[in-house]
């Protein structure tokens, strides 16, 4: 995949290849202080349970990572998920978040290193 070609989903890993890919149309990021990651799912009734039972696994500080579009992992420590939330708006719409938090202790091998790397934080 050449660095223009960002794909639609955003699969995130835990140990022993237990991974859950999703369409980025479901996920939005939020970035905040101390590299809190905030990734808040809007997702049909179809997917609720899946998304649900898949961060439910996860116990607090357990590392996980994250492919964004196949962009490369993101090594994260898990922090949490909310509550699902069902939207009053739309019919079959529910949201839910899981925090996590960017490790930015690792430094990656040069070979992982993007070529206009300067500690983007994708690698």
């Amino acid at each position: 995949m050449s660095t223009s070609d960002i794909g639609n989903n955003v699969i995130f890993k835990k140990q022993l290849g237990l991974n859950y890919e999703i369409d980025q149309k479901y996920v939005g990021l939020k970035m905040k202080e101390n590299n809190i990651l905030s990734f808040n799912f809007r997702v049909p009734g179809s997917l609720k349970d899946e998304v649900e039972g898949y961060f439910r696994r996860f116990k607090l500080g357990e590392p996980i990572l994250v492919d964004i579009g196949g962009t490369g992992d993101i090594r994260c420590e898990f922090k949490g998920i909310s509550p699902v939330l069902k939207n009053k708006d739309e019919m079959d719409q529910y949201f839910l978040s899981a925090t996590l938090q960017e490790d930015k202790t690792y430094n990656p091998l040069e070979e992982e290193k993007c070529e206009s790397c300067s500690g983007c934080g994708f690698h």
